[in-house]
């Protein structure tokens, strides 16, 4: 009796852990199935799904009726059920940062922007790269521009240079961090190497 029980209990215990995964598994693809449906074409594209998932992403997306959508949200989160949810949800983080980041760019691009043509090179001591002559030269263009009321062509010549120059020390430093996991891997490939110069194999 008291065998049956401990089985019992056990059989009573292994379904709970599988009720619980299901519905854990079911609650994390209901939020990847939101985020996929409001993220935009092109992060979509940076997502880089295989082909039936990226299938059955494309199809709910295609709907754009608000009540068919939301069955339509659900139909994916069922469908997302299928793959790797754990893979899904590091790309979908991965694309939402580097979005967040383009936005942050883009905002203070437009600060510095609106500083630079007010107070002239001068503002651009603490300027990424410095005051350049390019940069001195796209300034003047635009306060001239601005001076006479012409369309701003020079002033978006000019937001364009500030957000690559934003965005180049964030490139560097993703080169440094790639450089120093080589030489990371490296010095691990030495260390291997020495330790087997210096303890003989065991027979």
């Amino acid at each position: 009796m008291r065998a049956m029980s401990a089985r019992e209990d056990a059989m009573k215990t292994a379904r709970q852990i599988a009720r619980a995964k299901q519905r854990k598994a079911g609650d994390r693809s209901t939020r990847l199935a939101n985020a996929l449906m409001k993220l935009s074409a092109p992060a979509v594209k940076k997502l880089d799904l295989e082909e039936d998932l990226r299938e059955a992403v494309d199809r709910a997306r295609a709907v754009t009726a608000l009540i068919a959508r939301r069955r339509a949200e659900r139909t994916l989160a069922g469908d997302l059920r299928r793959f790797d949810l754990v893979e899904l949800a590091a790309k979908l983080a991965k694309v939402q940062q580097a979005s967040n980041l383009d936005t942050e760019v883009l905002h203070l691009a437009e600060q510095w922007r609106t500083r630079l043509i007010e107070e002239g090179i001068a503002a651009a001591a603490t300027f990424p790269g410095g005051a350049s002559d390019e940069l001195a030269r796209l300034i003047d263009a635009a306060k001239r521009e601005r001076t006479t009321g012409r369309p701003p062509g020079a002033a978006r010549v000019l937001f364009r240079y500030i957000v690559e120059a934003l965005k180049a020390p964030t490139a560097e430093a993703a080169t440094d961090d790639d450089a120093d996991a080589e030489d990371a891997e490296a010095d691990d490939a030495d260390d291997a190497d020495a330790k087997t110069d210096i303890d003989p194999p065991t027979r």
